[in-house]
């Protein structure tokens, strides 16, 4: 992903988050805000009960994998919190791409 596609900002993270507005499954839960920018915003929080940090980095990156080839399917000026729970460990790569079907 991009840079100005990242949302880093703690603020930023607790405003999306604040107005409630979300699609929730098993495996993740997704808040997203309708936002200013041309394009879409994304941030990722991954827990420590997802494992070490080795796995909660493989999944972030399989995440962002997933989103970068998916690119075109996701709504402009929006921006998504994706917080992934604990069951996405469970998961291999072909359950999470059906997961994240959401943005389309």
């Amino acid at each position: 992903m991009r840079k100005e596609f990242v949302i880093k900002k703690y603020l930023e993270y607790q405003e999306i988050i604040k107005k409630r507005k979300f699609k929730k499954s098993s495996s993740f839960t997704i808040y997203y805000q309708l936002s200013d920018n041309p394009y879409p915003r994304i941030g990722l929080l991954v827990g420590k009960k997802n494992g070490i940090a080795v796995i909660r980095n493989k999944i972030k990156r399989q995440i962002k994998n997933i989103i970068v080839t998916n690119e075109k399917d996701i709504q402009n000026n929006y921006s998504y919190v994706i917080i992934i729970k604990e069951a996405v460990k469970e998961l291999n790569y072909s359950d999470l791409v059906n997961l994240l079907d959401v943005f389309s």
